[in-house]
C-alpha cells in the first residue's frame, strides 16, 4: 500500500492485524510478509499480479486499451515491478519475482484472502483481463439481486468481479479492492473505528459468511471477509 503518513499506517495494521513492519518496506505475520508499504502522496491498496514476461504483458496492456503508469522497472534485486490501469480506470501492479517471491501469508486471520475488482463495463473489464492475463469469469454465488461472478486462470479462482450498481456509493470510479480475513467482523470493524479507521460498509452477510468494506485513517479502502465454518475459495 502506498501512505502518506507510513508511520500512522504501521501503527494502525498493527493494531488491526497484528502486523510488524520490517526494515525492507513489509509488513509481517507471525515473521511472514504479508504486504508492503512505502511512502506515497494519495493512500491506497495495490494488488500486484504475477507475470514472467513484465514487458509483454506492458505491451499487451496497451494492446487491450489500458495504460502504462510506470513501466516495468527493476526493484533493487528483489524483482520488477509495473503499474497500470485498465479499460475503466482501475489501477494494478504487476510483479515479476526474483529474490522476493511475494506475500508469504494468506487465507488465514489477518492476511490477504481475496482481490475483487468493482466495474461499470463487465464486457469491456473481461475482454481486457482475458487478453492480458488469460483470465476468463464465470458466474458465482451471490444474495439475490447482487451479481457477482469470479476471474478464472487456468484451474484457479484468482479473484472476484462485481457491477457498480446499488452496492456502491454514487460516482465510484472503477478499482480492484484487497480483502483481509478476519475471525470476527463485526469485532474487526469496532477495532477500525477504535485505530482512528472508518467503516463505509457495515458488515453484511454474503455467500462466503460476512463482509465488510473500511478504510484507514489516511483514506485506503481495504475490506474484511470473516468466512463462513464451511465455505473455502
Amino acid at each position: 500500500m502506498a501512505s502518506p503518513d507510513p508511520v500512522a499506517a504501521r501503527a494502525f495494521y498493527g493494531g488491526l492485524f497484528g502486523w510488524r513492519f520490517n526494515d525492507d518496506g513489509h509488513f509481517t505475520l507471525n515473521g511472514r510478509a504479508a504486504a508492503g508499504l512505502r511512502q506515497g502522496s494519495k493512500a491506497a491498496w495495490l494488488i500486484s499480479i504475477s507475470t514472467d514476461d513484465p514487458a509483454g504483458t506492458a505491451d499487451a496492456v496497451v494492446r487491450a486499451g489500458g495504460a502504462v503508469r510506470l513501466a516495468p522497472t527493476s526493484v533493487r534485486d528483489l524483482g520488477t515491478a509495473g503499474v497500470f490501469t485498465d479499460t475503466g480506470g482501475a489501477s494494478f501492479g504487476t510483479w515479476l519475482r526474483s529474490r522476493f517471491v511475494g506475500a508469504q501469508v494468506s487465507f488465514e486471520p489477518g492476511a490477504i484472502c481475496w482481490y475483487e475488482l468493482a466495474s461499470h463495463d463487465l464486457a469491456g473489464t473481461n475482454a481486457f483481463y482475458k487478453e492480458v492475463f488469460g483470465w476468463h469469469t464465470v458466474e458465482a454465488e451471490s444474495n439475490p439481486g447482487d451479481p457477482y461472478f469470479e476471474f478464472h486462470h487456468n484451474n484457479d479462482t484468482v479473484g472476484g468481479l462485481a457491477p457498480i450498481d446499488h452496492r456502491f456509493p454514487d460516482d465510484v470510479p472503477d478499482h480492484w479492492t484487497a480483502c483481509f480475513m478476519v475471525t470476527d467482523c463485526v469485532t474487526a470493524c469496532e477495532r477500525v473505528a477504535e485505530l482512528g479507521g472508518t467503516v463505509a460498509r457495515a458488515p453484511q452477510p454474503v455467500s462466503a459468511g460476512y463482509y465488510a468494506r473500511v478504510a484507514d485513517p489516511t483514506g485506503a479502502h481495504f475490506a474484511l471477509i470473516e468466512l463462513a465454518e464451511e465455505y473455502t475459495f
